[in-house]
């Protein structure tokens, strides 16, 4: 393990966990997708190691963190972010959440804003329904019959543009083969939960510095309604859409999602 990577117990497993960055600088805490682990977020490290200390971990099910046997709640994953703060001594974040990690960073905004600078959501939605339940019950179905790849093929056209699949660059290849290496149980427990998120009503409790990036043609978290009315409900909130852009904007164009990132976070920090 090199010396950025440590092995921290939290809530009852082991974390795995990635430090970058300023040591000295402002702690950014964050949080991957679906079927991802950190390393969704490697383009994003150089646009903000020259200040923040930036902490990744694989939350549970996926990558290198522990993934027991589900179903998993959200409120589960809001603890474990907690429990994952406690351990490496960090009393108070700037949270960054793509997708599931930006459903968790709404219930740590929610349940314990204390802990949070600031809130950084990103392609994410804050309630589900019975399309969204249909959806994920769809490919969990796949995913006990057939294993992880064809639910990769299922998904990769709701993720990135036509044009960016049809390249299969390596950032594109990269985002795929951590897909199809997700291990079933992380996957199953980690959907189960955000079958049941319901986090609409509870969003006027958030009063953390919220900034929302949203993509403007995302099918699976799409700006109109959901990323307004996230903002909508979060008293003070900025929102940032990118144009042209399917749920994974931070992998497809990098430089236009960090500019709106690094941005964001300097404002909120107070630079």
């Amino acid at each position: 393990m090199s010396p950025n990577h440590q092995s921290v117990k939290a809530n009852g497993i082991n974390f795995a966990v990635r430090f970058d960055g300023n040591a000295k600088g402002p702690v950014v805490m964050m949080a991957h997708a679906m079927g991802t682990n950190m390393k969704l977020w490697d383009q994003q490290i150089d646009a903000l190691a020259d200040r923040y200390r930036i902490v990744r971990y694989d939350w549970r099910g996926h990558g290198s963190t522990d993934a027991p046997k589900g179903p998993y709640s959200l409120k589960q994953f809001v603890e474990d972010a907690v429990a994952v703060m406690d351990a490496l001594s960090l009393p108070r974040v700037h949270w960054v959440g793509i997708s599931t990690g930006g459903m968790i960073g709404q219930g740590v905004g929610i349940h314990h804003g204390d802990r949070l600078q600031s809130l950084t959501l990103c392609n994410t939605v804050s309630q589900a329904n019975e399309s969204y339940r249909e959806w994920v019950a769809e490919r969990q179905a796949v995913v006990v019959k057939s294993g992880m790849n064809p639910v990769w093929d299922m998904t990769r056209h709701l993720w990135f543009t036509d044009e960016f699949v049809s390249a299969e660059s390596d950032a594109y290849r990269a985002v795929r083969d951590e897909f199809v290496k997700t291990k079933v149980d992380g996957y199953l427990g980690g959907t189960s939960a955000v079958a049941e998120l319901a986090f609409r009503s509870d969003l006027h409790r958030i009063t953390t510095p919220t900034r929302i990036i949203a993509a403007g043609d995302d099918p699976v978290t799409p700006a109109i309604p959901q990323s307004t009315d996230i903002h909508q409900r979060i008293k003070g909130s900025t929102l940032e859409v990118i144009k042209g852009q399917r749920h994974f904007s931070n992998v497809e164009v990098p430089h236009t999602f960090n500019t709106l990132l690094r941005r964001g976070l300097d404002s909120m920090a107070g630079r």
